[in-house]
């Protein structure tokens, strides 16, 4: 008795080569034919990837043997405006086949609630916040201060450690220089003053335009507060 044996379909990859071109500019020029077999063929090499140990090496934040490091597979482009070999096989051949890849029409917004508690609030003016700092050290972090900023009417000033910290998430200048903590605070509108020197700022011109403006016109932040969490 004769069984049939499935083979798998085989691939020329001098082609695939030839075709990367191609497949950088996009999907003009690669028939639905090629690209399914190219699609297949990336997938299948995925398939032979460890993901859980390439996750733990890559995500773990842990040392790793260099004998034991999983570098993924050398693909082809993938092509635009496709991010992935997957994507490109669910929108193109798999069961969401005909549906709108991105579609522009349904662009949501979303918003991760946090709450931010001060280390001080100035007595003369409860929408000056006063944040002692001796680094800034990601991205993330420089975010917080701005949301924080705009999304509560109210002003930072930061009480740094040290001076001419750079700023860890800053990328290096034409001249080879970062930006600074104090740079950073100067380009975002807060204010700073260095630890020891708060008496002599809260003394200065500054200081005094600062308690009359920010949030001028507003109630007393602890007052808003209040009423919104009734």
């Amino acid at each position: 008795m004769n069984m049939q044996v499935d083979c798998p379909p085989l691939i020329d990859m001098a082609e695939v080569d030839g075709l990367r071109r191609n497949l950088l500019q996009g999907l003009e020029g690669i028939d639905d034919a090629t690209l399914e077999l190219i699609t297949d063929t990336c997938l299948a090499a995925l398939k032979k990837v460890d993901w859980n140990l390439y996750n733990e090496q890559r995500y773990g934040r842990k040392p790793v043997s260099i004998k034991d490091v999983i570098f993924l597979p050398s693909l082809p482009p993938v092509p635009k405006p496709y991010r992935s070999w997957p994507e490109v096989h669910i929108s193109k051949f798999g069961g969401l086949k005909g549906l709108e890849y991105e579609p522009k029409s349904h662009k949501v917004k979303y918003v991760i609630e946090h709450t931010y508690q001060p280390d001080w609030v100035d007595t003369l003016n409860d929408r000056i916040f006063y944040e002692a700092k001796g680094i800034i050290p990601t991205l993330v972090d420089a975010a917080k201060y701005r949301a924080v900023a705009k999304l509560n009417d109210v002003h930072i000033i930061f009480i740094l450690q040290e001076k001419n910290i750079i700023c860890p998430f800053s990328r290096p200048r034409k001249d080879g220089s970062r930006m600074t903590q104090e740079e950073w605070i100067k380009k975002e509108g807060f204010d700073y003053c260095y630890q020891g020197e708060e008496k002599e700022f809260m003394k200065s011109t500054r200081y005094k335009w600062l308690v009359e403006n920010v949030g001028k016109g507003l109630p007393r932040l602890e007052e808003a507060l209040r009423t919104n969490n009734k």
